[in-house]
């Protein structure tokens, strides 16, 4: 899938989720995620509207460049099953952050690196080889590295220690019955 495509998709795929979202408010609560563990700062969890699950994990970076301006970043992997997603790897830097327009944002998994593009506040990877090729490697390295230019100021760094995050992914592989 080209990144015109995929980009494509995810606008068209939040905008549905913005509408189903409007919809099941005015008619019932919103599901909330279960939560299946943390991991060595790696969070996994699975939540289900009654027709589908979507499973995460979720980690935060152990440090930050800039160090003084402070961002909310997460680096997620999601698997919705029901969508024949999985591996799905997405990058948020946190609010209030812009990426440059039409900037490469790269994720570097020990000495292999992975060009992401963005989309609005997230950057994503380019398809779903890439996907499961940054998690193959986010499972076996030590660390992991996102480096970005914002729309405005310095070029950012997070850095996010990869200890436990294969256990958080084996436990939302389970979750939502990924075989690998």
């Amino acid at each position: 899938m080209s990144m015109k495509h995929r980009a494509a998709l995810l606008a068209l795929t939040a905008c549905s989720l913005m509408v189903s979202a409007s919809v099941l408010a005015a008619t019932a609560p919103a599901p909330a995620p279960k939560q299946l563990g943390e991991f060595h700062g790696w969070t996994a969890y699975t939540m289900s509207d009654g027709k589908s699950e979507i499973c995460y994990v979720v980690g935060a970076p152990q440090a930050q460049e800039p160090a003084k301006l402070k961002r909310d970043a997460h680096l997620l992997i999601t698997h919705r099953p029901s969508d024949k997603a999985f591996n799905v790897v997405s990058v948020e830097p946190g609010p209030n952050f812009a990426f440059a327009k039409g900037a490469d944002v790269i994720v570097a998994v020990d000495k292999q690196s992975f060009a992401f593009f963005t989309a609005a506040d997230t950057a994503w990877s380019r398809d779903s080889d890439t996907d499961k090729a940054v998690v193959t490697a986010m499972s076996k390295g030590k660390e992991l590295t996102v480096k970005a230019k914002p729309a405005k100021g310095a070029d950012i760094s997070d850095t996010y220690r990869l200890a436990g995050f294969g256990e958080a992914l084996g436990a939302i592989d389970k979750a939502c019955k990924v075989k690998r």
